[in-house]
């Protein structure tokens, strides 16, 4: 009787092995995660160190240097420098009449780290209350060798933890193990070892404490039910065997069959795939190339010398010859260009009871749809073919022929997948052509929409110059360029003489004819393509003038006086003359004056105040001096008691 080898190792001194190898796995990742989270929560807590020292010295510091008393400010950086998790102390003293000043304390052996926190702080001291003076930045390094110190005192205790808890775990799990597993296992082993053919009606038996039903008393049934059945598989087995010997050969031809079958059918779905994504690529305006391109492939995978695509001509019920491609030296028609309704009409009965209709023959295509139909189609030169209707959630796209020169014994199923598959791909790739179109129509008017807003939003609606906006980007865009090309920069600020006493007097309709001819004359005595003219507010323009001095900017805004003269707008109320007239503040800017561009636009307008004082319908040029100070802001209520 074979005897069972004794064990060269426990089970469970390979469970507890297991489990101490799970539990050096799960420690090394828990201290992973852990150190990680000490290392961040080390950061923090010296991010958190350097910001409250950032808090004590801030205000003492900014005392010290306003005071000038070195010695205190020596003390609170020497202070500071000595807190452990303090690297080096930089402080930058930047006095308003001095020279900086730097002082930087560092601790002994300290390096420069990537990873240890660093906070920069603003000093300012308010001498008074509303006033703050900036006196200069406190930079705060944090050691990294503290980080790595803590970090190393928090992952010896991670460490020490983890592995006492897996030495307590494994064994305890040995001791459980050992008492309630391995002796019973062991029997078992014991019992399946004595078996033999002669011996299964022997039932196995546990002397366990008590009644359990456990995973033990599973097994012991499982084991007694096996016994039993393997009595009955033994003897089935033999007349199995014989009876798989007769089957054996016809199945491994069928598997040759099969096997064949899916090769052909995956080389289709694979080629159909690649066109499919050839057709998604393709551009716009050469998609038919590419389409014809997938006809001759599709067709010379099927070993056809014809292929051809019709859509349906909804008005008439006929088909027209959309694509098409032939094989060299096939025949061609001219008249299989259209079709007309009726000609096709058995056929297409065909393929609305299904999407799919192939013939070996002309003899088994003339017994389906006709002699007269098929005779249509024999005009290609083909004996075999196939139609596929391109159809999809109730629309149809035309049909879809392929022919073969010879009768063939039946068209091959992966040549049908073929068929269907390259049908679905026309269907979607019909529709995105159509979604292609729709596309560029959406761009195109888009874009036109967008110039059109963007038009609108730069131009003032009733005189059809640049509106404030507009005038407000270019401005300091002019502005900036003058200052860097060192080149003047000339602005003039127009006001219509009177013009609320025009609107009152000839209404808001003629008030508004008034702007756009004043509008139109200004315009047409700007003649320079980089000068922006533009309505800034109701009867008010300003014009920008770049690299433009006074003497040429003088020159310009006395021809727009003119011009505005000679439109001869009546004006029965101006005490300026008995047209519409303009009054123009000049200011220039240069290199050596103006810090910004309100400064210009104030001497302008002060300008624009001292034309009208003076009596209107005329050019005041701002003073030099004008150009860099601010104007008085009581002025502009002045002004308009003045307009």
């Amino acid at each position: 009787m074979w005897r069972l080898p004794k064990p060269r190792e426990s089970l469970g001194v390979q469970l507890v092995l297991a489990i101490l190898g799970f539990c050096l796995v799960f420690t090394v990742l828990t201290v992973a995660v852990r150190t990680w989270w000490a290392w961040q929560a080390g950061v923090a807590a010296m991010s958190a160190e350097l910001t409250l020292i950032e808090q004590v010295y801030r205000r003492t510091l900014s005392k010290a240097i306003w005071e000038m008393d070195r010695e205190s400010l020596d003390t609170h950086i020497a202070s500071a420098a000595n807190v452990p998790s303090v690297g080096r102390v930089v402080l930058k003293i930047t006095p308003a009449h001095r020279a900086p000043e730097i002082v930087d304390r560092r601790q002994a052996g300290w390096v420069e780290s990537g990873v240890a926190p660093a906070r920069r702080l603003v000093l300012a001291y308010e001498p008074f209350p509303g006033s703050s003076e900036t006196l200069g930045e406190l930079s705060l390094f944090g050691d990294e060798r503290v980080l790595w110190s803590r970090l190393g005192e928090e992952v010896a205790a991670i460490v020490t933890t983890q592995i006492i808890q897996s030495l307590l775990l494994a064994s305890l799990i040995l001791l459980v193990f050992r008492r309630s597993v391995t002796v019973h296992v062991q029997r078992i082993a014991n019992h399946l070892g004595r078996l033999t053919p002669a011996t299964l009606s022997q039932r196995l038996h546990l002397d366990r404490r008590g009644h359990r039903e456990d995973e033990l008393s599973l097994l012991v049934a499982g084991v007694n039910q096996l016994q039993g059945n393997l009595s009955d598989y033994l003897e089935r087995q033999q007349r199995y065997e014989s009876e798989l010997a007769q089957h054996r050969d016809r199945l491994a031809e069928l598997v040759r069959e099969r096997t064949g079958e899916l090769e052909a059918l995956a080389a289709a779905q694979q080629l159909v795939l690649t066109l499919s994504n050839r057709l998604i690529h393709a551009p716009y305006d050469a998609l038919d190339e590419h389409l014809i391109g997938c006809l001759r492939d599709v067709a010379q995978r099927l070993g056809a010398s014809t292929a051809a695509w019709y859509v349906r001509d909804d008005a008439t019920g006929g088909y027209t010859l959309y694509l098409h491609w032939q094989a060299a030296g096939a025949p061609a028609s001219s008249r299989l260009q259209r079709v007309a309704a009726g000609d096709w009409k058995q056929l297409q009965s065909v393929l609305d009871r299904d999407e799919l209709a192939d013939f070996p023959s002309q003899a088994a295509l003339a017994q389906t749809i006709g002699a007269g139909e098929a005779a249509r189609v024999a005009e290609w030169g083909i004996d075999a073919a196939a139609f596929a209707e391109l159809r999809g959630s109730g629309e149809r796209f035309g049909l879809l022929m392929f022919g073969k020169p010879q009768a063939v014994a039946a068209w091959q199923a992966d040549e049908r997948a073929l068929l269907a598959m390259t049908a679905q791909m026309l269907v979607h790739n019909v529709r995105h052509k159509a979604q292609l179109i729709d596309i560029v129509k959406g761009q195109q008017a888009l874009r036109v929409v967008n110039a059109q807003l963007a038009e609108l939003a730069r131009s003032d609606a009733l005189t059809g110059l640049a509106n404030r906006r507009h005038f407000d980007e270019a401005k300091e865009l002019e502005f900036r360029r003058a200052q860097r090309l060192q080149q003047p920069l000339s602005l003039l600020v127009c006001d219509i003489d009177h013009f609320k006493v025009y609107n009152d007097a000839n209404g808001h309709a003629r008030g508004d004819e008034c702007l756009r001819a004043v509008a139109e004359a200004i315009r047409s005595s700007v003649r320079r393509a980089g000068d922006l003219v533009a309505r800034i507010g109701g009867e008010e323009f300003a014009i920008l003038l770049s690299a433009t001095d006074e003497a040429a900017a003088l020159a310009l805004a006395e021809r727009i006086l003119d011009s505005v003269r000679d439109a001869a707008i009546p004006h029965a109320g101006s005490d300026a003359g008995p047209f519409v007239t303009l009054s123009i503040g000049l200011a220039v800017s240069t290199s050596q004056r103006a810090n910004d561009f309100d400064a210009l636009f104030q001497a302008a307008d002060a300008a624009l105040y001292r034309a009208k004082a003076g009596g209107r319908n005329r050019v005041v040029t701002a003073a030099p001096a004008a150009s860099e100070a601010a104007i008085d802001p009581r002025e502009p209520s002045d002004k308009e008691e003045v307009r």
